[in-house]
């Protein structure tokens, strides 16, 4: 090594320049290939991860932020389906809400000429229940008892709404009142079920 050196220093000046400018292009790709390059490579994988945990946070901030509004909307559904449910019957029920329309008519003074439930038209998640009525009664009576229907916890809708005068007698006249009274009901698993295979044939 010692006698390399004493080569070099008998060289011009001009040469020994090239050789240090050598040995340092030298060093410095080594240091750039060796070194550098897989710590870039490195630090670039790093930075690639650091950016996804950091849109990964802000993704989580933000779910965060709006769980309180997100759990306020679930109670609000929560609370919407528990009134739905009170306004729309089982299948149970039903009999027993038609007979509480029936009952309303007669307690109002109306005389039933037709009460016939009609088959029922199933949807996606419930059933309507069409009823064909016809009442003979005056004409608050008759006012008194849609009133009392309307009042009902369940969904009753009144189309087809049909009157004609009707003489009693001499001195009295009377009002025959046709409609459609519609009331609903939530289709439970077995209708769904027979739903499907209806569609399905």
């Amino acid at each position: 090594m010692a006698e390399v050196l004493d080569k070099i220093a008998k060289l011009p000046t001009p040469k020994r320049i090239m050789i240090l400018i050598g040995i340092l292009l030298l060093i410095s790709g080594g240091y750039y290939y060796l070194f550098y390059m897989p710590k870039q490579t490195e630090i670039s994988q790093l930075q690639s991860k650091l950016d996804q945990l950091q849109s990964d946070l802000i993704k989580k901030q933000t779910i965060a932020r709006k769980l309180p509004q997100f759990k306020k909307e679930v109670a609000k559904l929560n609370e919407d389906f528990t009134i739905a449910l009170v306004q729309l019957p089982n299948k149970k029920e039903v009999p027993a809400l038609l007979y509480n329309i029936s009952r309303l008519g007669r307690e109002a003074g109306l005389d039933f000429l037709l009460f016939k439930p009609m088959p029922e038209v199933k949807q996606d998640f419930y059933a309507e229940i069409p009823v064909d009525i016809k009442v003979l009664g005056k004409f608050h009576d008759i006012v008194a008892f849609f009133n009392r229907v309307s009042k009902l916890t369940r969904i009753v809708n009144i189309t087809n709404l049909n009157v004609s005068i009707t003489k009693i007698s001499d001195t009295e006249d009377s009002l025959t009142t046709s409609c459609l009274a519609t009331t609903f009901r939530f289709l439970e698993k077995e209708d769904k079920s027979e739903t499907k295979n209806t569609k399905g044939k």
